[in-house]
This record gives structure tokens, sequence and C-alpha cells, in this order.
């Protein structure tokens, strides 16, 4: 035994290390393959899992697609927004603006300045080939006919203030300062008509109504009031950031005038109506008409008529207007209804302020959203 084990050492040696390394793999294979089947079966639960995910994750394909729409149309909204911006304040047109004149005006300088335009706008009418009415003083009517040959000093026409000349009751300091706003904006009206004649080209104010200012307005202006029932959907006004006044002037003249004044008429005075009817027909003359040859009439000798050429029509011309007092884009309310929502994030809301040239209300738009306590 001894022999042999001597003979084959190496052998034996080389027998019992396999052996031992066929034990070490054997129990290191039976120790490992429980915990490979685990990693198996985890592995396929995981594979498992994210195919539920990406079937969920295919619903929002469309995700991507969205916020590019989304932000497409915060762009247009934003240019939307500065075209209305741009546009209120050129309706408003500030520097020609009237309204902020007289924004702390008293009742008693209002009184005081509507005693000293009466006579200056008469004037102005008298030197600039203006006639006026004459108001007959036994009923109070405006008569066009009568008195002609006098002068518009001479014309106790109250340019929609008739009541107010050498009367004056008790105003508050608001409803005050709204005449006021009105007599200025009657005055500039009176401006512009002065631009509009000459020796050659007249106008004859017929009448020039207006909207009263308050209660106590209402119960004097009397027959100056316009009746605006019928015009009230064509109003610039209708916007909620809109503030106007509405008059009505009637006045007797050509085309040349009138196409003067209705190119001067520029913002903030827009003109809302115009009626123009030809004196003749007022008149109960009869229409001009004329008539061409017919080709194809048989007559050897048809009668011609032809048009003839008219260098100076008198007509009637009414015309509406309306003189905006306040062109102020209110975001307030945009604001305050999307602070309810808490899906809106100010951070794309302040974004949106900026590009739409709203910077400055970025920071109350902030201060909206804290008091809602949105993110």
């Amino acid at each position: 035994m001894k022999t042999f084990i001597k003979q084959n050492l190496i052998f034996i040696l080389l027998s019992s290390a396999c052996i031992l390394i066929f034990s070490a793999l054997l129990y290191f294979s039976l120790v490992l393959s429980s915990s490979t089947e685990t990693l198996i079966s985890d592995i396929n639960e995981l594979k498992e899992e994210l195919t539920d995910i990406e079937g969920q994750l295919s619903f929002y394909n469309h995700v991507d697609t969205d916020f590019k729409n989304v932000q497409d149309d915060l762009d247009k909204l934003s240019l939307s927004e500065k075209d209305l911006t741009s546009f209120l304040r050129y309706i408003f047109n500030e520097t020609e603006n009237v309204s902020d004149k007289w924004s702390s005006k008293t009742a008693e300088s209002v009184n005081a300045s509507l005693t000293r335009l009466y006579p200056r706008l008469r004037k102005k009418c008298n030197d600039s080939n203006i006639k006026l009415p004459i108001q007959d003083s036994s009923d109070g009517s405006n008569s066009i006919f009568s008195e002609n040959n006098k002068n518009s000093e001479d014309s106790n026409f109250g340019f929609s203030f008739t009541s107010y000349d050498g009367f004056w009751p008790s105003f508050s300091t608001e409803e005050a300062r709204y005449l006021g706003i009105q007599t200025e904006i009657v005055k500039e009206l009176v401006d512009h008509l002065s631009l509009c004649t000459d020796a050659n080209h007249t106008i004859e104010i017929l009448s020039l109504h207006r909207e009263n200012v308050g209660l106590v307005d209402k119960a004097n202006i009397g027959s100056d009031e316009i009746d605006i029932s019928t015009i009230t959907n064509g109003l610039m006004r209708n916007l909620n950031e809109v503030d106007s006044f509405v008059f009505k002037l009637s006045i007797q003249t050509q085309t040349i005038p009138l196409r003067k004044l209705v190119n001067k008429l520029r913002p903030p005075f827009l003109i809302r109506e115009i009626k123009i009817s030809p004196l003749e027909q007022q008149m109960g003359l009869p229409d001009p008409s004329f008539s061409t040859p017919d080709p194809f009439s048989l007559e050897t000798n048809p009668n011609d008529k032809f048009l003839p050429i008219v260098s100076k029509v008198d007509s009637r011309v009414e015309l509406i207007f309306e003189y905006v007092t306040s062109a102020k884009r209110n975001l307030d309310p945009l604001i305050k209804t999307l602070s309810l929502y808490p899906e809106i994030y100010i951070d794309l809301l302040s974004e949106w302020l900026k590009d739409s040239g709203h910077e400055s209300r970025v920071d109350s738009a902030k201060l909206i959203f804290n008091e809602k306590n949105i993110r």
C-alpha cells in the first residue's frame, strides 16, 4: 500500500484536489441555485412592471405636442393682449385727452369755466363762418330759419348746456367734474368745426345733444339730452375697460367741411354713426335724376339726359360720436380667477405677463397668488 502510494503520489494528490474542487463547486451550485431562481423571478417581475409602465406612458405620448401647442397658444395670446392694450391706448389718446385736466376741479370752478365758455364759443363760431340757431325765448325751441341775419355772437345757443346759462344747481364734486369734462369736449369739438370752414364752405349748427352726468344734471338737462337707446349696441364703452360720453351733433353743411370734420375727429373722438340727408329732400323738392342712352333703342333721336355738375350741395348731417374718457386694461379679475386653480403656476403666469407687456403687474399677481396659498 505504502509502495502504491509512493509510486502514485502525484496521481493521488491530483485526484484529491479534483475531488475537493468538485465538492466545492457542487456546494456553491446548490447554494446559488435557489438565489439564481429568485433573481430570475425578480427580473421577470421587473420586465412585467416595465411593460406596464411603457403601456401607461403610451397614453402620454401627446404631452410633448400638447405642451408645444400650449406654448404657441400662450404666444398668440400674448400678442393679442399686446394688441388690445395698444388699441385701448390708441382710442384713449392720453396726449390729447381732456378728461385728466378736470381731475381736481371743484363745482365752483366748473361753473366759472362754463360761464366764460358761452361767449367764447359764440365768438369763435361767428369768426369761423359757423352759424348758430336762434333760440325762441317764448317756447325755448331752436329755430334754424328765424333771424338768420344775426351774428352767431347774438345767439343764445347753449351748446348742450342751455340750462346752466345763468343758472347753477347744487352739483356734487364728481358730477360737476364730469360736466366740466363735457364742456371741454364741446370746446374741442367747436375748435375742430372752426378749422373746417371758409367763406365759401360754411357750417350751420342745428343742435347738439349730450348725455346727463348724474341725477342733478338729469333733472335739469332738458331738451339737450341725447336719446342713446337706439345706439347703445355700437358703443365702445360696452367693453368693461372703456368709459365714454356720447354726443349727437346736427349740422347743415356741404361735403368739403364734413369731410374735413370727419378727418379731424380722431381718438379720443370715435364716430359711431353718420346720417346725411340732402336738403332738397327735406324741403320736398324732387330728387335730381338722369338717364343714359339705351344702346338697344330703335329710336333715331333718343331723349338724352345728363347728370348736372353740382359744385355745392347743402345737406343735413347727424353725427353721433363717442368721446373716450377712460380706457385701461384691468387684469385683476383674470388673475384672481386663475388664482383659484391650484394647477396654475405663478411662474408661468408671470412669464405670460412679461411677454404681453404687463411686466409691472407681476408683483401684484404674485401677491394675489400668495394670498390664495398657491405655489
